[in-house]
C-alpha cells in the first residue's frame, strides 16, 4: 500500500457511489458494506470515490470526511489501493479536501478535476496545478480530464502541468472516443503519466498505451470487465475486442430501454440504478437532488430485461 506510482498505476478501479438513506442522508452503514463486497468480491487493482459516479458535487465536508475515514479503514486493512476524488468547483475547496486526504496515509492518491464554472486560461489551469502541488506536494494526482470542466487537457498541456506540478501520476480520460488519435498523441508526448480510459474502449486504448479503466459497469458482474481488462493484458485480443464490442452494445440498447420509460441517463443515476438491478451491490439507487434517481419499478425492469437480452451483466452470472 502507500502512495501510488505512475508505474504502479494500472488495471480495473471501481467507482463507488455514494449510499442515501430516505431522508437524503450518508448512509454509512450502506457505504461501507459496499466497499467491503467491492473488496472481498469485485477482483478490481482499486477503488476510487468521488468523482460523478460518486456524487462529488452534492456532498458536505463533514459526508466526505466520514466517507474518507471509512474507505481508509476497510482499503488500509485490506492493503486494497484506494483513490479519493477531491473535486470542486474553487481552488480553495480542492485544497481543503486533498488536505484531508493526505492526512490518511492508506490513501495512495487523489483525482482532481480542474474548477469548472468558467472556463479556465491556460494560465490559470497551470495555477491551479501549481497550488495544489504546493499545498500537497507528496500527494500523488489523478486528473479527471472531462468535457464538463471546459477545459479538455492533451499532451502539451500536462508537460507544462508536470513543470509546476511533478506529483501527477495519471489521467482518467474521458471521451476517449471522440479523442482518440488524440490520446494516442498524447500517451506518446507524456510517458511519465499513466492514462486510463473507459469500459467501451479498454482494449482500445490499451494497445495503443493505456493502462486500464476506471469503471462503474464492474460493479454490477465484476467479471465483465475484469476479464476483459486480463485479456487485453494478455494479448488476446480477439476474445478482448469481442467482450468491447459487447459492452458497447449493451450500453447504447440500455439508452434506448431506460430513455424509451422516461428516465435520466446521467452519470450517477444510471450508475446506480444499474448497480441496483444487477444486484452486486446493496444500494437504493436513489441520487441527491436535482439529479433523479430511476423508479423502483424501472430498476425492476431492468433487471427483467437484462436477464433476458444481456445476462451477464446480472451478478453471478458466467462470462465465458
Amino acid at each position: 500500500m502507500g502512495r501510488i506510482t505512475a508505474k504502479g498505476l494500472q488495471g480495473v478501479w471501481a467507482a463507488l457511489p455514494m449510499c442515501w438513506d430516505g431522508n437524503w442522508g450518508f448512509d454509512e452503514e450502506a457505504y461501507a458494506g459496499n466497499v467491503e463486497r467491492t473488496i472481498a468480491g469485485a477482483g478490481v487493482q482499486g477503488v476510487y470515490t468521488t468523482g460523478s459516479t460518486g456524487e462529488f458535487y452534492a456532498i458536505k465536508y463533514e459526508e466526505f470526511c466520514r466517507m474518507v475515514d471509512i474507505q481508509a479503514e476497510l482499503c488500509g486493512k485490506a492493503g486494497m489501493l484506494l483513490q479519493i476524488g477531491c473535486c470542486s468547483d474553487a481552488t480553495r475547496k480542492t485544497i481543503r479536501l486533498l488536505e484531508y486526504a493526505a492526512s490518511k496515509r492508506e490513501v495512495g492518491g487523489a483525482q482532481v478535476c480542474v474548477p469548472y464554472w468558467m472556463e479556465l486560461t491556460d494560465r490559470e489551469v497551470v495555477q491551479f496545478f501549481k497550488d495544489v502541488h504546493t499545498a500537497c506536494p507528496d500527494m500523488p494526482l489523478i486528473h479527471y480530464n472531462i468535457m464538463r470542466t471546459k477545459r479538455f487537457l492533451h499532451g502539451e498541456d500536462y508537460l507544462r502541468i508536470l513543470e509546476v506540478s511533478p506529483n501527477l501520476v495519471g489521467v482518467k480520460y474521458t471521451a476517449a472516443g471522440e479523442n482518440f488519435t488524440s490520446l494516442e498523441h498524447d500517451i506518446s508526448m507524456t510517458p511519465d503519466i499513466t492514462y486510463f480510459v473507459g469500459e467501451t474502449l479498454l482494449p482500445s486504448g490499451m494497445q495503443i498505451g493505456a493502462r486500464g479503466c476506471y469503471s462503474s459497469l464492474v460493479l454490477m458482474n465484476p467479471p465483465v470487465i475484469t476479464e476483459m481488462y486480463r485479456k487485453a493484458k494478455g494479448g488476446e485480443w480477439k476474445e478482448a475486442f469481442a467482450m468491447q464490442r459487447h459492452v458497447s452494445l449493451f450500453l447504447y440498447d440500455l439508452v434506448d430501454f431506460v430513455t424509451g420509460r422516461g428516465e435520466g441517463m446521467m452519470d450517477p443515476v444510471a450508475d446506480k440504478g444499474m448497480a441496483a438491478a444487477a444486484g452486486f451491490l446493496a444500494l437504493h439507487q436513489r441520487t441527491r437532488p436535482p439529479y433523479i434517481g430511476w423508479t423502483d419499478e424501472t430498476v425492476t425492469a431492468l433487471r427483467a430485461w437484462l436477464k433476458e437480452r444481456y445476462p451477464r451483466f446480472v451478478y453471478g452470472t458466467s462470462v465465458d
